[in-house]
This record gives structure tokens, sequence and C-alpha cells, in this order.
């Protein structure tokens, strides 16, 4: 009985003396919150088909063709900024697109890309970059800061040097994303 009286003593003392030994945890709380890509023609690939062109037509101004892409975007505030991913031809400037082909001008023909509806040096639709988003547009995009807009690009066999191309059939590949910033 002695004990009981003992062990009701010492529990009614840890009862009166405070806390019950409680320990603080930190709470982690972590997200992203992002500037959501637009959507491009459609999430469907975009085509651009030169068909045959004559081996010595190819000077970065011949056989352009032009595309009016649709832009959708459910973020539209601030500027937007285009970034095309893909492979640069070596020893051309930053727009033009390293092509695959059958021939052995691998290494000296490419696709040179430019924002708008023509061939202008000012307005190059440059490739990959340091920037996550890009480059901001410049030319090319209508209806800019509203959900709904176009984008025109301009693609254009290109080759480095003077020489004639060999005759083979090429392709060229990239990505297009544009965010507003």
């Amino acid at each position: 009985m002695n004990r009981y009286k003992y062990f009701k003593m010492i529990f009614f003392s840890y009862l009166l003396c405070g806390t019950a030994g409680a320990v603080d945890m930190n709470i982690n709380i972590t997200g992203t919150i992002y500037i959501p890509p637009c959507t491009i023609n459609n999430n469907s690939p975009i085509q651009f088909s030169f068909n045959q062109i004559m081996t010595y037509g190819v000077d970065g101004q011949a056989n352009a063709i032009t595309k009016n892409i649709p832009v959708t975007c459910t973020y539209f505030k601030g500027t937007p900024y285009v970034k095309v991913t893909g492979n640069q031809l070596t020893g051309a400037p930053d727009n033009v697109l390293r092509v695959s082909t059958t021939s052995a001008n691998y290494s000296r023909f490419g696709i040179a890309l430019y924002q708008g509806n023509n061939v202008d040096a000012n307005q190059p639709l440059r490739l990959n970059g340091s920037a996550a988003r890009g480059y901001a547009i410049t030319k090319g995009l209508t209806n800019t800061g509203q959900a709904n807009s176009q984008f025109t690009i301009t693609a254009v066999p290109y080759k480095t040097g003077t020489a004639d191309l060999a005759a083979g059939n090429f392709t060229a590949t990239a990505s297009l994303s544009i965010v507003y910033n």
C-alpha cells in the first residue's frame, strides 16, 4: 500500500510540473510556381516542306517559306519570349538549324529561321541561347497580350561557302516554345 501512495504522489507531481515533454518539429513545404508555356499550333508538328530545290539555288534568300502558327496562352502578361531548341549549323549564324542529309552536304547546309514574314537579318529566330526562356519576340506575333495570337516564322535554305551543294534529301528538327514573362 505504501508503494501505491508513493506512485500516486509521483504521478501527481509529474502532472503539476508542466509539459509532458513535447518536441518541436520543423515543417517543410515545397512547391514551384511557374508561368505555363503557350500551346503552339494546337500541339501539332509544324511542317515546312521545301520539296525540290536546285543545287545552285541555296543562297539564304531564295525558296523561303513563311508559316503563320496559331498560339494559345493561358498566361499572357508581360513580354513574350520564344525559344527554339535545335542543333546549330557550325560556322553559320545562330539562327541556322543544322540538317541531316543523304548527301555530303551535312556540314555545310542548314535552314535559317526568322521572326516575321520575310528573310530579315535584323529579325533572326535564334536557336538555343543561354536564357531559360529564350529570346524576346520582336516581330511576327499578332495580338500580343491576348490569349489567342499567331506567330509568323520564315524558314529558308542556307549554306556555308560558295560551292554548289550535292543532290540529296534532307530533314531538320527543332522544338519551339513561347512563354510570357
